[in-house]
């Protein structure tokens, strides 16, 4: 009997390393081991073998520590050293070609434009001043006082300013220039 225990167990550990096991064989395993243990708790007789086999395992320690997803919870059984398929797979390759690269860009997009409509229908109150500002009509901002003194500028008045403009630039090309957020 022990003789034959010992021959399964090496003919389990070679099966193990010369065949790739999938992550539905190894759901397929622990089922299997839960079932027997539901029937070892519940009282079935068991054969002299499974009570040579049983009296020596600790399984229940072992699985506190391994990582389970949610269909595993609270089963028992794991394998402590084998790696599983999940472990093997890769991450999902991004996509190379340019097309793919703009659709998801598009979808981005999207989802953006449709995250702004709703945050504005949420809002309280009206529009901001930003959004008044950017929407007002263009003939109604060219005839505001601002747009009407600069076209009254004359040639000498725009050197100044262009100058005045190039000294800042200068006195600040040291750094990059902030803008306000």
């Amino acid at each position: 009997d022990k003789g034959d225990a010992v021959e399964d167990a090496s003919v389990a550990v070679k099966m193990m390393s010369e065949k790739v096991i999938s992550s539905d064989d190894f759901a397929k395993l622990r089922k299997l081991r839960l079932q027997r243990s539901i029937e070892l708790q519940l009282g079935r007789k068991r054969k002299a073998e499974e009570m040579s086999t049983t009296g020596s395992e600790s399984e229940d320690e072992d699985d506190e520590d391994a990582p389970q997803s949610d269909g595993e919870r609270g089963m028992t059984g794991r394998l402590p050293d084998a790696i599983s398929a999940e472990d093997l797979k890769g991450k999902k390759a991004k996509p190379r070609t340019k097309a793919a690269r703009l659709a998801s860009v598009v979808a981005g997009r999207e989802d953006f434009k449709d995250k702004l409509k709703e945050k504005s229908k949420n809002r309280r109150g009206g529009k901001t001043n930003k959004e008044h500002q950017r929407n007002k009509p263009q003939m109604m901002a060219l005839q505001s006082r601002k747009q009407k003194v600069k076209k009254a500028r004359t040639a000498s008045q725009k050197m100044q300013g262009m100058k005045k403009h190039i000294k800042t630039l200068k006195m600040n090309a040291k750094h990059p220039k902030r803008r306000r957020a």
